[in-house]
């Protein structure tokens, strides 16, 4: 199982750095923020670029710790480490329960922008619905066939095709839509909307964002094995000084992109764009997500654009895999083997894996038909779960001569922030006429408050067991070791 999921330990530098990067950057990257560019302009390229150092810097500091200790005491997954610190088999079936139900709206995320892709590609010759579960079913018998490895290779290749295709998309359109490069292209935003130049985000939302989109993603299973794949630690260190500089210098392309749509939804381009065409993507989708997808159709040669829409698709797929794969392992690895069926084989732990992850694949796709909506908004609830763990992680990798938050406080603070993370989100609690916040990022922020007091009061009022205590001192000791 640790070769089927995390290479046996032996990752390099460029397997780990890649497939880090290319899980992080999804159908998100290459889609939405060019589709949140061309509404919030540069408010976004300013959040964007806070939270990728940030989730680098997460990595950096976090990532060697978890590494240390999981190899240390066998951890494969979030809930090894949680359950085994807390002394508590209960959270680590919390753990992967909250874990596999948020992933779900990033496994949707993921689906519509394949659909969204080969849809535009094909010209609707082949629909958005059978385009989406195309896709999806490519990864997913990649995956199924050769596990995360197969994951892990094939986001080395995608992580550079990606790259590539946005600047090259970046530079091709810009120059169609407005000759002059650079400044030209910011005069152009100021004439059309001057907005755009401004920030117009309130503080809660902007800091939200930054937080789940750093540390809470950073969070997620997909990414939090990734620091069980390292060979070592400087090549986990390496790995989070590149992943900071791919993330970051990658909104520099999307926003070119992004603010170009700007000035072509108000001008726009005769015999080719209709000025507005972007309410007619979202009437026709859900939401403006198509935006970069059309322009690249529309503007290029059909060769390049069949190129770079590719590199779209790779986007989304680098991703999806790793949701598909690390999920099907928690559940099997911290559910299944553990509570149902402990003492199998572990080829037949593999099968078991290979069947969730066809599941999730087609609940994403089931989603993904409602078209939920912007995807920015959809991957935000995914990542409010996600910094639900970050007070449960702290004291495991952050030596203390004082537990501060015990079982008892940990169980109920991620359940409580869970809760309020998914139900404070409009697009969960405004279906269910709950009063809710502006935007998940607003929800995540104060549920991940709410979280870490509601741990802190528990645990003070409860007193940690024995074994608790032993293994803060069998942790500090792995932390502290030369």
């Amino acid at each position: 199982m640790e070769d089927f999921y995390i290479l046996g330990r032996r990752g390099s530098t460029i397997v780990t750095f890649l497939a880090t990067a290319a899980t992080y950057h999804s159908a998100f990257a290459f889609l939405t923020s060019v589709a949140v560019f061309s509404t919030a302009g540069v408010t976004f390229w300013i959040a964007a670029s806070a939270w990728t150092v940030l989730a680098g810097i997460f990595m950096y500091l976090v990532g060697p710790r978890i590494w240390k200790i999981g190899k240390a005491r066998g951890h494969m997954t979030p809930a090894d480490m949680l359950s085994d610190f807390y002394d508590s088999k209960a959270l680590g079936v919390i753990t992967a329960t909250v874990m596999a139900l948020f992933i779900i709206a990033y496994i949707v995320v993921q689906a519509v922008g394949l659909g969204i892709i080969l849809d535009v590609a094909s010209q609707g010759h082949v629909p958005y619905q059978w385009a989406s579960l195309v896709l999806i079913l490519v990864a997913a018998t990649y995956l199924f066939l050769g596990g995360l490895r197969a994951a892990y290779w094939t986001d080395v290749l995608q992580g550079v095709w990606m790259y590539l295709g946005i600047f090259v998309a970046a530079f091709v359109i810009v120059g169609k839509i407005v000759p002059g490069g650079f400044t030209a292209l910011m005069d152009s935003v100021r004439a059309v909307n001057p907005k755009l130049l401004t920030m117009n985000w309130t503080s809660q939302k902007m800091l939200g964002a930054i937080l789940i989109y750093g540390p809470g993603l950073m969070l997620l299973q997909q990414l939090w094995i990734k620091y069980y794949i390292a060979k070592d630690e400087k090549i986990l260190k390496t790995s989070a000084v590149g992943t900071a500089i791919y993330l970051s210098t990658y909104y520099i392309a999307a926003a070119l992109i992004g603010l170009s749509a700007a000035v072509a939804n108000v001008k726009g381009i005769p015999g080719v764009l209709s000025p507005g065409f972007i309410s007619a993507l979202k009437a026709q989708y859900g939401s403006a997500d198509a935006v970069a997808a059309v322009m690249i159709y529309k503007l290029l040669n059909p060769v390049l654009a069949g190129f770079l829409l590719a590199g779209a698709a790779a986007a989304a797929m680098s991703t999806l895999d790793s949701f598909l794969g690390s999920t099907s392992m928690i559940l099997v690895r911290d559910i299944y083997q553990k509570h149902i069926k402990p003492g199998a084989s572990e080829g037949h732990y593999v099968l078991v894996s290979r069947a969730f992850m066809i599941i999730w694949a087609l609940i994403g796709w089931y989603f993904a038909l409602l078209k939920p909506g912007l995807i920015f908004n959809i991957a935000s609830i995914a990542c409010a779960g996600g910094l639900q763990f970050l007070p449960l992680l702290l004291p495991a990798i952050v030596p203390t001569t004082k537990r501060y938050i015990n079982r008892n406080g940990a169980i109920w603070g991620l359940i409580v922030g869970s809760f309020l993370a998914a139900f404070l989100s409009p697009q969960i609690g405004g279906k269910l006429g709950l009063p809710v916040l502006e935007h998940p990022a607003v929800a995540g922020l104060v549920a991940v408050i709410v979280n870490t007091i509601v741990a802190l009061l528990i645990s003070a009022i409860t007193k940690a067991s024995e074994r608790e205590l032993k293994v803060m001192e069998e942790y500090k000791e792995v932390l502290t070791k030369a």
